[in-house]
């Protein structure tokens, strides 16, 4: 016969009992969650306080689950065998939408040492998955906000790691090399290898023309086969679409995006050239794009539609895009709009979101905004941004934010030794103050783990280690952080202070 395993059952069978009872008796009860301080409740699950009446009489498998757990975390966070012990002591059930996890219960380290509740208290550390099996969560299971990362098949094994760790993947796409690639002699094709000019002056565009195939068909195709769609509706209803675009057109001429000689076109022809192009490409992925990032990095010193076509070509794309998918969900992006009076190539890009945020709004063009997040990507980048900046800045939009392509640069610190502490709370401000905005998604960049971080690889900084993951999928203080993080919101357990 089942009978619950309680925190009482999981410390007697761990072999710690008399720790148990001996925090019983300094007034501390074991199962007993945190009340000082909660997280905001926007976004979250209504919990479950009992245990599940289903926990299986053989516990082996929780034990080498929360064991191996302990481990990972002491090694992350370099602790004593004294702060070690305190943690298998703490360990306790917790459950929410019918899904029991063991986590570490930051009420009862914090009764014992409050620098370490407050360093990894309440990180989960096993879910339970079936009658006698548990393993590590993920943190797509920690939360009920969809949550992504850029896809990319590697041979590192990080297709695997973001399917079973994400909700979404997004998909790069510079328009320029992704649909009007490279001819035979490995040379950029022109515009006009596309195009036919009628005598009013008017084009038509063949898309048939166009290198799909370069990248969005195979890395679209390729992440068909890792994600999955039975767990949240992230679209308006089409569950099957898992895939979002980043982005549809990008301005400016970082990596050389826009067509070879777009700029020989005339400002209508241009202009219809766009909307041609957004028609045919919405029309080829909208069974497996759910939303679309329109344009991103816009306004600045390097945006040459600007200069083509003036401000208004954001609401060409948006209205494109929209007339070819009705439910498709509309994002406006930029780089470093988290954060108030932000300077980025030349301009303020908080402001300039907010007011093109504001205009496409009363067209009924937009659904949210998304701030690119790599953190500290240079060493004039904003640092040490706080959560009341980036609460507020995310609330003062007109429609909601949300933080995209994570990551975390730490080569200006890279000899502090709280490096990745320091690194870890960053990311625990950034995360809280969206969630507590009411952020719709959440996701971070890709290309995991350090090693192989567009920082690294792109720009030449092997000290960035930005991702979660150290070389061989080892988790690092970010990593944790970002499953205590989303599990406190998720479950609605409160801060000890």
């Amino acid at each position: 016969m089942n009978k619950k395993l309680s925190r009482r059952d999981f410390l007697k069978l761990a072999g710690v009992t008399s720790a148990g009872l001996a925090l019983s008796a300094c007034g501390v009860k074991a199962t007993e969650l945190p009340t000082t301080t909660f997280v905001s409740p926007t976004n979250t699950a209504t919990p479950i306080f009992t245990p599940s009446p289903t926990a299986t009489p053989n516990f082996e498998n929780l034990m080498k689950v929360v064991n191996q757990q302990i481990g990972k975390i002491v090694r992350a966070y370099q602790l004593s065998d004294s702060q070690k012990e305190i943690l298998e002591k703490s360990v306790d059930k917790f459950e929410v939408e019918k899904k029991s996890f063991w986590f570490i219960s930051s009420s009862v380290v914090n009764s014992q040492d409050e620098s370490l509740a407050e360093l990894v208290g309440d990180v989960p550390i096993a879910l339970q998955t079936d009658f006698e099996s548990w393993r590590s969560p993920t943190f797509k299971e920690v939360t009920n906000i969809p949550i992504g990362a850029q896809f990319s098949q590697q041979d590192n094994g990080s297709a695997e790691v973001i399917g079973n760790y994400f909700d979404f993947g997004m998909i790069d796409s510079l328009w320029g090399i992704t649909a009007f690639g490279v001819g035979s002699t490995g040379e950029k094709r022109s515009v006009f290898d596309f195009i036919t000019v009628k005598e009013d002056g008017s084009i038509l565009l063949d898309t048939s023309k166009c290198t799909w195939e370069h990248y969005e068909d195979y890395q679209t195709r390729e992440a068909s086969n890792y994600f999955t769609s039975d767990k949240k509706s992230m679209d308006r209803g089409k569950q099957s679409r898992v895939l979002l675009p980043v982005a549809l057109i990008y301005p400016g001429v970082y990596s050389d995006p826009l067509p070879k000689d777009f700029d020989k076109l005339t400002k209508e022809q241009a202009i219809s050239f766009i909307q041609q192009y957004i028609t045919a490409y919405v029309n080829r992925y909208k069974d497996r794009f759910f939303a679309y990032i329109g344009v991103t990095e816009f306004g600045m010193s390097n945006d040459d539609l600007l200069r083509k076509i003036g401000a208004e070509y954001i609401d060409i794309v948006f209205q494109a895009i929209k007339d070819a998918d009705s439910t498709a969900i509309l994002i406006l992006e930029h780089s470093n709009n988290h954060v108030p009076k932000a300077m980025v190539g030349g301009i303020d890009v908080t402001k300039a979101t907010r007011e093109t945020a504001q205009r496409l709004k009363e067209k009924g063009l937009i659904d949210y905004i998304a701030s690119e997040c790599h953190i500290d990507l240079f060493p004039d980048s904003p640092h040490n941004e706080t959560y009341d900046e980036i609460l507020q800045t995310f609330k003062s939009y007109p429609v909601p934010a949300y933080p995209s392509s994570i990551d975390i640069n730490i080569s200006s610190y890279k000899d502090n030794p709280n490096k990745f502490i320091i690194q870890a709370k960053k990311a625990q401000i950034l995360l809280q103050a969206s969630i507590d905005a009411g952020a719709p998604y959440i996701s971070f960049w890709g290309n995991f783990p350090d090693e192989h971080s567009w920082i690294e690889t792109m720009l030449g900084k092997p000290d960035a280690d930005a991702t979660p993951w150290s070389t061989g999928w080892t988790e690092k203080p970010f990593y944790f952080e970002i499953l205590r993080t989303l599990f406190r919101n998720y479950a609605k357990i409160g801060v000890a202070s």
